[in-house]
């Protein structure tokens, strides 16, 4: 609906059209009939005429007068309201108030009479100077102006000039009014309740936004937090009925706070929707959009990529299911886990009779790169552009949050509460503007319940406010496509880790198959990332990433290839196994209250071989059984970047007096490399490490950290703090203390959202006996690279049956320290068990013993391969130095 104005103020003076015209300053403003602040439309001058030349130029509105004046317009604006009715959230009273219950707002006009100039001073208005005329055009009258044949109508319309202190009648105001309505002069929803549709823009054209169910924000599991306060426009979560916001009898203060926000319109502006929808929404919409067709493309060929069947692996970048740790930057594979493996060792008996060996025991780890979004960066500054003035915040732009989730997160916390105390800021000013003026009783003047444009103290609040929302809604969606990038890359190496249990010999044949179906799959994720530069950005992502697993559970069930399922085409096929033959990601949204969907969950429905499912996957986990992750993250740095954080020193330093020693022949720092971390040369020269020549930072393909890389001194202990808390409430369900057995025991909660869910009161539990060493590691372990939390979180996790992962940035150095290191131990546990009534995980082993066959799996294992496999060299990246850092 669009509405053109032209319009001239008449007051009782004796100029005519034949003399010098004076004029006043004269603004229009838009009162819309859903809140309460009004919008200014234009200012400028109006013509101050008397009484006989304003009828005159009334006369002539219709067509030239008998002089032959043809009017013209002082001021024109055009401005587009919606149609509302009854069923909006309107105004308090409004409602009922117009007739055919269609509601469209109201024009006020308004002159200021301060010092006139020369043409006015001759000029006796009646009007002392300081005060306000105003004038209030009702466009209800008016609409049907544009309904009928063609649509568009034009009427003059007189409204009277009001003195505001007085109320007196003291002229007209004279306006022509063209009307154009859409729709037939249909109902429209109201604007403020609906933004762009999520994941682009997804508004129907009857004026109804869809539901945000299917939206990216509510699909990562991601609260609007806006939502809690009540701010309009709804963008990622679906409006509240209309009228809801009405304070509850009795009402309680949070009604009351979201009925006072829902009289307040739109707290982003205009060109601010337009970024997000057209620009950085609809980017980010297409960029996954276009990454599912490639990756599905991908599965249904069964012959390589043209043009790269003659590549190494390290150079390929097609989606697949190895994705190399150089492509760490591709954007199009960022929702790939890379350098993604599951190293198994298996001990056999041999038989003194020439039988088959005999499995005696299984052991697996998958190794992968750390999952974080590495082609988005982690707030490093960058050239690419964005609309300042539109206030758009994401990772693309210099000036927006840095770090990666877990960091942008809480910053997200801090701009919804600098948004909440704005708007309570608003709330109160407004409240004092409507109190002063009930108090100045305007005699005569129609009370208003809107606010001008044109109040300091409420434009300061109301600005500010916008702009918290403006960030805070930026923010979000950064986040929202950063989780959905890595969250991902983690889901698909949990899946490959259960999965892998499910091996022969693995934890599902040794009677932990029931313990999943009832509390869930335990997952530890062992990652070795230095908490500095783009590292720690990486932690930051994982670690949500991790907990976000928590969403997910996994159904095994038969192919059934005759089956009707309604999903079917939804299912993705897995065509180069043998006995996986599709999976099937189900988002199970549960709405909250108010709309949000901050509850997400999913279920991962996998479809196996009908054989190999009937009698390789045991009883318990069968029948449709959800087996719900239960993931946890541990954390120590181990490289010289961590001792650098640890001790306060710039490793750059390091590097320039490295350097220096170097050029004199010798080495400053220590002496021989930790026995745990030995990587000297095989034989025929098979495994090499990096020259001591090189930069301390050139391990691992690295890309720089830049010059401004702070360090976090405290989210090893946090992160590690709160995995210990994970892990001691699901061994206190798994294997209680109290004289309980597991069956009977409840499933462990995994954090406090949960807690909040079941209505329980967090619960401080003791420590569990297998859990002692543990938590005595993560507290000694402040300051200083403590390979203990890292080697019981590990044996424990082991004991209870769960799941391992092991990880740094790519997967391949430290990351094959670690994992031969438990292969090793593992090897020499079960080779010193000597009583049957000791489990294996509480087997005393000789440190030496240890070091040495890790040394043996590192020279002639399959970690190099897997170097040469992700970077063309088969050689681990450390260079001396760095090893002497290592701890042991």
């Amino acid at each position: 609906e669009g509405t053109q104005m032209d319009f001239g103020l008449l007051s009782g003076c004796g100029v005519g059209f034949e003399s010098a015209v004076p004029s006043v300053k004269t603004t229009l403003s838009f009162q819309p009939p859903h809140t309460i602040f009004e919008e200014p439309l234009i200012s400028g001058s109006c013509p101050l005429l008397d009484e006989a030349s304003g009828t005159q130029y009334i006369n002539s509105l219709n067509g030239p007068s008998s002089a032959g004046v043809i009017p013209e317009g002082a001021i024109a604006t055009r401005f587009l309201p919606r149609i509302l009715n009854g069923s909006d959230d309107l105004l308090p009273g409004l409602a009922g108030s117009r007739q055919n219950d269609r509601y469209l707002g109201s024009i006020r006009l308004e002159v200021k009479v301060g010092y006139a100039n020369s043409a006015v001073d001759n000029i006796s208005t009646g009007i002392s100077r300081g005060t306000a005329v105003e004038g209030l055009v009702e466009l209800e009258h008016y609409m049907d102006a544009g309904v009928g044949g063609s649509g568009c109508g034009q009427v003059p319309v007189l409204a009277p000039a009001i003195d505001a202190i007085t109320g007196r009648r003291i002229g007209t105001f004279v306006l022509l009014l063209r009307v154009a309505t859409a729709n037939n002069g249909k109902h429209t929803p109201s604007s403020p309740q609906h933004g762009p549709g999520t994941a682009g823009g997804n508004n129907s054209t009857n004026g109804a936004s869809s539901s945000t169910t299917s939206g990216l924000v509510s699909v990562v599991g991601l609260p609007t937090l806006t939502e809690d306060l009540g701010l309009a426009p709804y963008m990622d979560c679906d409006p509240p009925p209309p009228n809801s916001q009405l304070a509850a009898s009795p009402p309680t203060a949070a009604g009351i706070r979201r009925r006072q926000v829902a009289t307040m319109g739109s707290f982003v502006s205009n060109r601010f929707l337009e970024y997000q929808a057209n620009v950085v929404r609809k980017r980010d919409a297409s960029v996954l959009k276009k990454r599912y067709d490639e990756y599905h493309q991908s599965l249904l060929e069964e012959s390589d990529v043209e043009g790269e069947a003659d590549l190494p692996l390290f150079q390929r970048r097609s989606p697949r299911p190895f994705r190399p740790s150089n492509s760490r930057g591709d954007a199009m594979l960022a929702g790939i886990g890379f350098n993604v493996h599951v190293q198994s060792l298996a001990l056999n008996i041999l038989q003194e009779n020439g039988n088959q060996a005999r499995q005696a025991a299984v052991t697996q780890s998958v190794t992968h790169g750390a999952p974080a979004d590495h082609a988005r960066g982690f707030g490093e500054k960058s050239n690419n552009g964005g609309d300042a003035s539109a206030g758009v915040i994401d990772s693309s732009k210099d000036g927006a949050p840095r770090g990666g989730l877990r960091r942008l997160e809480s910053t997200r916390l801090e701009f919804a509460k600098d948004l909440d105390d704005s708007v309570t800021g608003l709330i109160s000013a407004v409240g004092e503007h409507f109190k002063s003026r009930a108090n100045r009783n305007r005699a005569g003047v129609k009370p208003s319940r809107h606010i001008p444009p044109n109040l300091p103290s409420i434009i300061h609040y109301r600005t500010k406010s916008v702009e918290c929302a403006q960030r805070l809604h930026s923010l979000t969606w950064d986040i929202a496509v950063r989780r959905a990038n890595c969250f991902s890359q983690a889901l698909g190496i949990a899946v490959t880790s259960y999965l892998a249990s499910l091996s022969d010999g693995g934890p599902a044949w040794r009677g932990y198959a029931a313990i999943w179906a009832r509390h869930g799959y335990l997952l530890t994720y062992e990652g070795l990332l230095s908490a500095v530069g783009k590292e720690l950005g990486m932690i930051e992502d994982a670690s949500v990433a991790i907990s976000m697993l928590r969403m997910v559970s996994v159904v095994l069930m038969p192919d059934d290839p005759n089956s009707n399922n309604n999903g079917r085409r939804q299912r993705i096929p897995v065509p180069y196994s043998p006995y996986l033959r599709w999976v099937h990601l189900i988002h199970l949204a549960t709405p909250s209250q108010n709309g949000s969907n901050s509850k997400t969950q999913y279920r991962l429905e996998i479809g196996l071989d009908p054989s190999f499912f009937q009698s390789r996957v045991p009883d318990p986990l069968k029948n449709g059984t959800p087996v719900r992750f239960f993931p946890i993250l541990f954390q120590m740095g181990v490289d010289i970047r961590q001792w650098g954080v640890n001790a306060g020193r710039s490793v750059a330093l390091i590097q320039m007096k490295d350097n220096n020693s170097s050029k004199r022949g010798h080495v400053t720092m220590g002496d021989a490399a930790d026995p745990s971390m030995e990587t000297s040369t095989g034989e025929n020269n098979q495994m090499t490490t990096s020259g001591h020549g090189g930069s301390l930072l050139d391990d691992e393909d690295d890309d720089g950290d830049g010059e401004d890389s702070i360090p976090d001194n405290e989210i090893h202990m946090a992160l590690n703090v709160e995995g210990y808390r994970k892990l001691n409430a699901y061994a206190h369900s798994v294997n209680p203390t109290n004289g309980v057995t597991a069956a009977a025991a409840p499933p462990p909660v995994f954090d406090s959202l949960e807690y909040s869910a079941q209505m329980q009161v967090p619960q401080q539990q003791p420590i569990h006996p297998s859990l002692v060493s543990l938590s005595e590691a993560i507290r000694t372990s402040a300051g200083k690279m403590e390979h203990a939390v890292m080697d019981q979180a590990a044996t424990i996790c082991q004991r209870f049956g769960g799941g391992s992962t092991v990880f740094c940035k790519s997967g391949k150095d430290r990351t094959a320290m670690q994992v031969t290191f438990k292969q090793s131990q593992f090897v020499q546990r079960f080779i010193d068990k000597k009583e049957v009534r000791v489990v294996l995980e509480d087997t005393p082993v000789s440190s030496n013993d240890v070091f040495a066959k890790s040394t043996l799996m590192r020279k002639h294992g399959n970690r190099i391969p897997i170097c040469e496999k992700n970077a063309g060299e088969p050689k681990f990246a450390f260079n001396p130095l760095q090893r002497k850092f290592m701890p042991e």
